[in-house]
């Protein structure tokens, strides 16, 4: 019966531990402009567009989910629709990804600012930079 209980306490205990691995915490704030050097022999850039990324807050889980609050500046001189295949993620193993919870497309005026939160899914390397294709290196 002992065992029955220690069982049932354990059981209890799993939830919040797994809980507990999806707090998300702050990395660093991206600073933007700085150059790394990580080769890229398959050409992984984001899709061509007129938004430039202004600044960056990169976030993550004990369970390797990687998220990143980024604002967005549309420098074209008219609206423009904000996908996620404008944007990447280069990750601190020199891998490059896109996101994968933008799925609708954002509008945003000429000049227009707009702050949003990415999702870039699990990852065991932590993001270094996020990028369009006006601050592609």
């Amino acid at each position: 019966m002992k065992n029955m209980h220690l069982l049932f306490l354990c059981s209890l205990l799993l939830p919040i531990s797994a809980a507990a691995n999806d707090v998300l915490s702050v990395d660093q704030v991206g600073l933007q402009g700085m150059q790394f050097a990580f080769e890229n022999d398959a050409r992984i850039k984001p899709k061509n567009s007129d938004f430039s990324v202004v600044n960056s807050v990169f976030m993550s889980s004990e369970a390797g989910k990687r998220l990143a609050v980024i604002t967005v500046r549309n420098d074209a001189s008219g609206s423009r629709i904000l996908e996620g295949s404008h944007l990447m993620a280069l990750f601190a193993d020199g891998s490059r990804k896109g996101p994968s919870s933008l799925t609708d497309g954002i509008k945003l005026d000429d000049g227009e600012l707009r702050s949003v939160t990415v999702s870039f899914g699990e990852a065991d390397y932590p993001i270094l930079a996020i990028y369009t294709s006006k601050n592609f290196n």
